[in-house]
């Protein structure tokens, strides 16, 4: 009896052992016959024929997930790459295997062919910020075409990119998800359609003052020609040229104005400090003030950024003039993810129609009789060279609200 008590404790142990070791393999081939078994000898073969499929339906399972997530990243147009903290390259998608230099790459060091600065500033990017690039990749060179690269165009093969990093855990390693986004297409489009709107108003603006200009000039030639002309009525006309022509020189200046806008001088600014100035400048009590983060540091250029805010107020209090309880409220607070300070100014008046919200900070375009049209633009190109953002929203007869968003 001994003998077939060890004889069969021998036969266990030894389907254990090759069971963890299918395990640890991850081979799940492992089967066994139960024809000729019996009693706990079949019992136990059974029970490790089970725990083998259960691992084999787990196995086939995660690996058809594995494949369907593979398959849909690689249908994405952006470049994708996961990279430990060291650098070393652990995964990338289709468009980044094709896109980027042609191959995979094995560490981040080896985009220095695409641009020097690129693999540290992806090691050094933070999540959630967005990073702003040049680059010459396979997929530009190839769009760009022999012609445009033959024509001495050093740019022809080079498109705008947006970087980004996300950070993740896997089986208790730190791993970096890095996205390239090619933005080119958007950039052109919006590019196209900001010119098109200023052609648009530059035609208007200059045509308002040319068409009374050669009107008059037609006139008063002709009055000269056959000598029916009276010196009030010269007098008049001429004035009215001069008008019209001093109109259409401050237009130029104003398109000067926008041209020679300074790159910041950035400084370390307090935010009460910042808000202090404005509340001396607009004391009314129609304006309130409501700060979180007083002490909060910014680098900004402090003349440029109150010149916007300047901007912002004025008009805000332009739009509250003939309310009976006019109502200008200035806020600043941090955003959630504590990288970006907001600055708003909200009133409550009229609001602003949709179809003139979409074309208010495109140059010379105004709703005010006397206005230039420049302020807006102005701003957002003052904005934009620190880094940030302008947005403006707007409830028709109840409150419009503009809000620029500074980087920290």
């Amino acid at each position: 009896m001994s003998i077939v008590n060890n004889l069969f404790n021998h036969k266990s142990n030894e389907r254990m052992r090759q069971l963890i070791e299918a395990i640890r393999t991850r081979d799940f081939s492992l089967q066994y016959s139960l024809d000729h078994l019996r009693g706990e000898e079949r019992n136990l073969a059974e029970q490790i024929n089970e725990v083998v499929n259960e691992f084999r339906e787990t196995t086939l399972l995660q690996e058809a997930k594995y494949q369907y997530f593979g398959t849909m990243l690689d249908t994405i147009n952006a470049f994708l790459i996961v990279a430990d903290e060291q650098g070393k390259v652990h995964w990338m998608n289709r468009a980044a295997v094709e896109g980027l230099c042609g191959f995979s790459i094995q560490h981040l060091q080896d985009l220095q062919v695409l641009d020097g600065a690129l693999p540290e500033m992806m090691m050094q990017l933070k999540p959630g910020l967005q990073k702003l690039m040049q680059l010459e990749t396979k997929t530009n060179e190839a769009a760009a075409g022999k012609k445009a690269l033959d024509a001495g165009n050093q740019n022809a093969g080079k498109a705008d990119f947006v970087l980004s990093v996300v950070n993740f855990f896997n089986k208790g390693f730190a791993y970096r998800l890095y996205t390239l986004q090619n933005v080119q297409p958007v950039i052109q489009k919006n590019e196209t359609d900001a010119q098109q709107l200023l052609v648009r108003v530059l035609t208007h603006e200059i045509m308002n003052s040319l068409t009374p200009i050669i009107s008059l000039a037609d006139t008063l030639c002709e009055g000269v020609e056959q000598d029916t002309l009276e010196h009030d009525d010269l007098l008049m006309a001429l004035q009215a040229i001069n008008r019209r022509s001093n109109g259409l020189l401050q237009f130029v200046e104003n398109y000067r104005k926008l041209q020679r806008i300074s790159k910041p001088l950035f400084e370390d600014v307090r935010i009460g400090d910042l808000v202090a100035d404005l509340q001396h400048l607009y004391p009314d009590s129609i304006f309130h003030y409501e700060i979180e983060n007083e002490d909060q540091i910014v680098q900004i250029d402090r003349s440029q950024i109150e010149q916007v805010l300047i901007n912002l107020l004025k008009n805000a209090q332009e739009a509250v003039e003939k309310e009976e309880a006019p109502f200008v409220c200035l806020t600043t607070h941090l955003s959630s993810n504590k990288r970006d300070f907001i600055i708003s100014i909200t009133d409550n008046g009229k609001g602003i129609l949709p179809e003139v919200m979409e074309r208010i900070f495109v140059p010379f375009f105004t709703t005010k009789t006397s206005g230039s049209g420049i302020g807006l633009s102005i701003c957002k190109q003052i904005v934009t060279l620190h880094g940030g953002t302008i947005t403006a929203s707007s409830k028709p007869d109840d409150k419009t609200t503009f809000s620029v968003v500074l980087p920290v």
